[in-house]
């Protein structure tokens, strides 16, 4: 019996050991993978926010745009209802004194009698044959005179009347467009906010992954950008073949780099064209290429629509980068597939890659 009891004491002994480094093993072996699948949920978290900020992005690129238009829209009925007032006061003060001139000839006349009008004195008899001849154009000068003052008279009221209706028009579509820019600007104010909300739920180790997954997306976004752009380099000759009259590369292009890249660091935001301070995507290629003397429309759609067109293929430094449909965003292309941009919200004007599959066209100023 003791023998016995002495052979199973260490057989217990050792399954106890091996049952502990079991349960021991289990325990350091579990975390392991629970730590491997959070780490692979976090990260399939953080590219879904990543997913999420760029639509959010989208949207906030085609609300500036929007609240752009409607502010060069007001700016330019401003300029037109200040021509309006100034076109009604000047026909106001025509008006004035056109009456006034026949109001003075009507009291001359009833004070006279007609007798020191000018019709009485051209009637006036200085003997000859000489005179009456004068006399006779004179009179008929006079008579058309007076025609021509009552039709220019009517004719000046009626312009009048025209010009007032033009400027109540412009003043309730002034008003229209300030609703426009309020309404705009607000939508465009609570997507930043769902935005800025989003980036605020992101702690913890999702920072880091959020900030590894955007840097993977540039990086990825940059190398395919670049390849895609060496493959138009490579084929430029035979697709320059293909069209004709594509206008020449502007010699202002490089200016207008430069000043674009004097920009680097500044601040995003919608509606803006202010060195040093802010700018959004369209203000700063308008900056730009101001500054090379060159006038662009004030709006990423408006500059799409009134420049020469090139083929994507075909793109060279200083030429404009449309994407978005519609069209939302702009920036200028440096080469080999990179463009400096004022790119969104919380953003800075930096150099980025160029999605070309997004490219909805590019044009040439100059």
């Amino acid at each position: 019996m003791f023998s016995t009891r002495h052979h199973r004491g260490p057989l217990r002994s050792a399954l106890a050991s091996l049952l502990a480094v079991g349960i021991l093993g289990g325990i350091a072996i579990a975390p392991r993978a629970a730590s491997a699948d959070s780490i692979d949920d976090k990260r399939r978290q953080a590219a879904n926010i990543a997913d999420q900020l760029e639509r959010l992005t989208e949207q906030m690129d085609a609300l500036g745009e929007d609240y752009s238009q409607s502010l060069s829209d007001q700016a330019d009925l401003a300029v037109e209802i200040d021509r309006a007032q100034a076109d009604v006061a000047a026909a106001e003060a025509q008006l004035g004194q056109m009456r006034g001139t026949l109001y003075m000839s009507a009291v001359t006349q009833f004070m006279h009698g007609g007798r020191n009008s000018t019709l009485t004195n051209l009637f006036a008899s200085s003997g000859g044959v000489q005179d009456a001849l004068q006399r006779g154009q004179l009179t008929n000068i006079a008579m058309n005179q007076g025609s021509l003052t009552t039709d220019a008279l009517d004719a000046t009221a009626t312009s009048l009347a025209k010009k007032r209706t033009v400027l109540e028009k412009k003043r309730k579509q002034a008003i229209s467009v300030g609703v426009n820019v309020k309404k705009r600007q607000g939508a465009a104010e609570s997507l930043a906010a769902r935005y800025q909300q989003l980036q605020s739920t992101v702690q913890g180790d999702l920072v880091d992954l959020l900030r590894e997954e955007r840097s993977r997306r540039e990086a990825q976004a940059l190398a395919d950008a670049q390849k895609e752009a060496g493959t138009y380099k490579s084929k430029y000759s035979s697709i320059q073949a293909k069209y004709r009259n594509i206008p020449k590369v502007s010699a202002r292009s490089q200016s207008a780099i430069r000043a674009a890249l004097a920009q680097l660091g500044v601040p995003y935001r919608y509606g803006m064209s202010s060195p040093g301070k802010a700018f959004d995507c369209s203000g700063l290629t308008t900056y730009a290429w101001a500054k090379a003397g060159v006038g662009l429309a004030r709006n990423s759609r408006a500059q799409f629509n009134t420049l020469p067109k090139v083929p994507k293929q075909l793109a060279m430094p200083g030429d404009l980068i449309f994407t978005g449909s519609p069209i939302h965003h702009v920036g200028i292309y440096l080469g080999n597939g990179t463009m400096v941009h004022a790119p969104q919200y919380g953003d800075v004007v930096k150099i980025g890659p160029i999605r070309w599959y997004k490219v909805v066209g590019v044009a040439r100023p100059g």
